[in-house]
This record gives C-alpha cells, structure tokens and sequence, in this order.
C-alpha cells in the first residue's frame, strides 16, 4: 500500500478541509457573477426557445435531438447540459440569477472533486493544491463559470472526477474482490459517458481515466492490475455507449459540427489557425484579462489571414510541440505528477487542433479541462516561481519564507479581483458583445448580436446601426440582412423587405430563421404557395423550429396569388 493510502486508511489524512476551502475560494471568485446578472450571448436562444427547457416536450426529448435543433443542427448531443437547463428553468422560472447560480455551485462542486481527487494522490505534496486555487479562481474560466450556457464544459469535468476519485480509493477496500471490480467498471462507464453526455470535450475521459488507473496498478502486483483493465474496459463501454446514443440522435457516432468556420479549408490551414489559438490561450493564461470571449468572427483567426501571414499559428504549434517533448521526455526519466499532469493537459487539448474542423475556432471556454488536467503541474510552477515550497528531510514541503506565502496570497486575491471584473462581460447579451468587440472590431457576428440586443432593450436605431454595419463589413453575412428585412417587414415596408430577405437567403441558404422571415414576408404580400416553400425549407434545414411550423400552418390555410 502506497503511503497516503495507508495514511487515508486510518483516516489520518493531512489537509482533510483544503478541499473545501478551495470550494470557498471558487465561490468567493464567482458567487459576484449570479448576483444581477441576465443572460448573455445565446443563453437567451438555450433557454427561452428550447422546447425540452421550457417543459413543453418530455424529458427524453433531450437524449434524441441536437443541442440547438430549435434554431438548426449544430452537431451538438449534450443532453444533460439541457437537463440541466431544464431543471434550472423549473426552480427559477425566468429569473437568470438562478441559472448563474447553479453554473457557480457547478463549479465549486468541480472544485471539491478535485480536491478529493488531490487529497487521494498526494497525500504530502503542497504544490498541486496551489495549482488547484488557481483554477478555482482563474478569471480565463468566465466563459464556462459566468455564461450560462457554458456550464457545459464543467459538467464534462464533474462525471470524469468523480470516477477518477472511486479509481484512486485506497487499494485495502478489496479492489480486486468481484465488488471492486464492478465499481471500478461502473464508476468508469459512468464517468465517460455521462462526461460526454454533458458536452463532447468529455471523451477524454476515455484517455485520463485508464491513465490514472494503471498508475495506482504500476507498483501495487498482478491483482491491482486487474482492477485497471477492468477500469479501463468500462472507459471504453462508457465511450462506445456516448457515442451509440448520439448515432441514435443525431445519424451519426462521430463528433462534428457543420458548416464549420473551416469547413473546406485543407488541414495545413486548419492547423495554422490552431497554433494560432494555442498561442492566445497560452497568453490568456498568462495575462488572464484583456481578451476577447470569442473570436469565431475575428479576421486574424481566419485562414486567409493566417496563410498570409503564417507565423502566429507556427510558433503557437512550435510551442506546443515543445511542451509535449517535454512531457514525454520528463515521463521517461522519473514519471512525476508534473509530467503526468502536463501530458493530460496537451492531450485535453488536441481536440481543439482542428482534426475535424469544428463549430468554433477559439474561445477561452476551450481552457476548462486543459486547466483542470495541469493542475499539479501549475502548482509546481508557480510554487517554483514563488520560491514558496523547499524539500527538507525533517518536512518535506515546509513554507519557505513569510514573504512567499504573502505573494501567494496576494497572486490569489489578485485572481479573484480578475474574476469579478471578468464576470461583467456576461451581464448581458450587450455586455457580451461590446467586450468582444472592444478587442476584435471588425467582429460580424457581434455586430448582428449586438443588434439583437439593442433591440431587446427598445434602441431601434442603434439595433439598425449594428446591422449595417455588420452587412457592410460582410456583404454575405446572411443574419445581418435577415434581422434588416425582419424589421422592415414589421415596419409595414414590404418591398423593402422582400427585397432584403431575399438576399438574405441567397447569402445564407442553410440560415434557416432567414427562410422563415421570407416566408411572413410572401405571405404578407399574399404570395402564401411561395411562403409554404420556404417555410418548408427552414423545416429542412432546422426540423424543431417551432416559428416554421407555425408559418407553414398559416400558408398552407391562405389564399395563393
């Protein structure tokens, strides 16, 4: 028995509350963001037009359709995510405070798992549970502590912890009995599939979980051994049982994401617009504020702009390149928590290096598990970089010098004042865009949300300003002309209209909501057999768009002309 099992196993285990008190740390860093908050970016869309959200649907609906099937296929299967929404939804009604509230406490809880986790490996190692204060209270984390619908990501790290800390039980409770056994085989089918069940960033889980496994089974004999394969069976029964849900739901077991940003665009420029991510995410990590929470419409990560000037994505690659033989070569010599943890974090992140090109190019929210993974690697990092920690043979980790631990705290108060700044950018769907606009200008498809926004809070003009000038940024930016014609038509200008959801539709002919506004527009102007036309193809493109339905209802009751 390893010596922090055998200190567990007489219950005798140092720090027993550091665990909690980094959950208190993470509240303190985001409890701010529940208070008077309203929904942000498309958290409006996820809640409000959601069918099996607002209850409308049965439950189950969530296991067989696309995460956004009510606005069009996005390639998304996240049904406890919607679950989860749906549960929020019931208790707070429309109150957004509550939503934000449960994404805080989601946090915490991720928090506290993985302090459990911690307390179980390094029973007297110091250093992870810096690293793990930093990601309770790393402003980088808003995109998935302070908008709602990036809850996603942390529930693709709660299921996974959680079977982490059942595999690293301590090793007397029989774990090679038939009893242990089934727990670790469930406890890994379970964490898998319920991680990817959350958000598609979980199938990680299927690489971590058998790592962690046969690292406790490395030194324990042949019986503990067993215990890890069969661990790493139900990893894989978990993955394959995600994915055959998701074939059911969707047609097909492979995560992907149409009409991808890179859509068609060759690997090499795929790749070169990831380095150029994994260059902002080492900087964000770094200089956690002054960023933007999405650049999917910035023309700097697009691959016309990286082919012209291919250095950002080559050094972004180089350093990943480098970071990952450092891994390798630490792994080989001495096998340390460091390397272990590096080696998960790079692995968290080659989804993100464009393989298969996917919905988003770069967002922050992307960090969420790569952070969590490198938690014992950055606590040494920082630990070295504050000189906080120093080997003794009389204590091992004792502080080093009053001065040091005073930096530490004063790194961690500093994180938390990030984390209050950076929870303002999701006030609000205008608080969202502004702030991506403020570091990315010439961001089309914040220009249109902006609009949207404008208009919800009754600024007609300004709502109309944002859509010109997202349309004459990209002419072929089909939402921008669809939101103009919407309100021309609302406006009683129907020539104008027509005029302008046409183009709209010729710009975007899988924009399905551009479809449907066509549609009132024929209708308004008694064309009711063209108006069925379209609302038939927004059906097509988007089967849960309650807004076609409803139109094709009315066309198909009209007189045609």
């Amino acid at each position: 028995m390893a010596e922090g099992d055998e200190l567990l196993a007489r219950g005798k285990s140092p720090r027993r509350a550091w665990p909690w008190l980094a959950a208190l740390l993470s509240l303190a860093a985001w409890l701010p963001s529940a208070l008077g908050a309203g929904f942000s970016f498309d958290d409006r869309e996820a809640v409000e037009h959601n069918p099996v959200v607002l209850g409308t649907v049965p439950w189950q609906e969530a296991f067989r359709r696309d995460y956004w099937e009510h606005r069009g296929a996005a390639g998304h299967y996240r049904p406890l995510a919607t679950l989860t929404l749906r549960l929020d939804r019931a208790l707070w009604g429309a109150e957004e405070a509550g939503f934000h509230l449960t994404n805080v406490l989601l946090h915490a809880l991720v928090v506290l798992v993985a302090g459990f986790l911690l307390r179980r490996l390094w029973a007297h190692d110091r250093t992870p549970w810096l690293g793990l204060a930093l990601f309770a209270a790393h402003p980088a984390l808003a995109d998935s502590v302070a908008w709602i619908s990036g809850r996603s990501s942390m529930l693709a790290a709660l299921f996974g912890l959680w079977a982490a800390w059942t595999l690293a039980r301590p090793r007397s409770q029989g774990s090679s009995a038939p009893a242990g056994l089934a727990l670790d085989f469930g406890a890994c089918l379970l964490g898998t599939a319920a991680s990817m069940l959350g958000k598609e960033d979980g199938v990680l889980w299927a690489l971590v979980l058998p790592c962690i496994a046969f690292q406790r089974a490395r030194a324990a004999g042949p019986r503990v051994l067993r215990a890890a394969m069969v661990g790493t069976l139900g990893a894989g029964c978990g993955l394959a049982l995600a994915l055959f849900l998701r074939a059911l739901a969707l047609g097909s077991p492979w995560i992907q994401a149409p009409h991808a940003p890179l859509e068609g665009v060759p690997w090499t420029g795929r790749l070169l617009v990831a380095g150029r991510g994994l260059l902002e995410a080492a900087r964000i990590l770094v200089v956690p504020l002054g960023h933007a929470p999405n650049v999917s419409g910035d023309p700097a990560f697009g691959p016309a702009a990286l082919q012209s000037n291919p250095w950002p994505g080559v050094l972004g690659l180089s350093l990943f390149a480098a970071a990952g033989a450092a891994a390798l070569w630490a792994l080989w010599r001495a096998r340390s928590a460091s390397a272990v943890s590096l080696a998960l974090a790079l692995a968290a992140w080659t989804p993100f290096l464009q393989w298969v090109p996917s919905g988003e190019v770069f967002a922050p929210r992307f960090l969420y598990l790569p952070l969590l993974l490198s938690v014992p690697f950055a606590g040494a990092a920082l630990a070295g970089v504050l000189g906080l920690f120093r080997a003794d043979p009389g204590a091992p980790d004792r502080p080093r010098r009053p001065l040091a631990r005073l930096s530490a705290s004063l790194m961690v108060l500093g994180l938390c004042a990030g984390c209050w700044w950076r929870a303002r950018v999701y006030a609000s769907r205008a608080s969202y865009r502004l702030a991506v606009l403020a570091e990315r200008p010439l961001d089309v498809p914040s220009w249109n949300d902006l609009g949207l926004a404008y208009e919800e809070q009754g600024r007609a003009d300004e709502a109309l300003a944002a859509w010109r000038r997202a349309s004459a940024l990209d002419p072929r930016y089909s939402r921008a002309w669809s939101n103009l014609g919407r309100v021309a038509l609302a406006a009683g200008r129907l020539e104008e209209a027509l005029e302008l959801l046409t183009r709209a539709v010729k710009e975007g002919p899988r924009n399905p909501v551009a479809h449907v506004n066509l549609g009132s527009a024929r209708l308004a102007a008694g064309d009711a057999l063209g108006a069925a036309e379209c609302y038939r193809r927004a059906l097509e493109l988007a089967p849960g768009l309650e807004a076609a339905r409803q139109g094709l209802a009315l066309a198909t009751q009209g007189p045609t002309r």
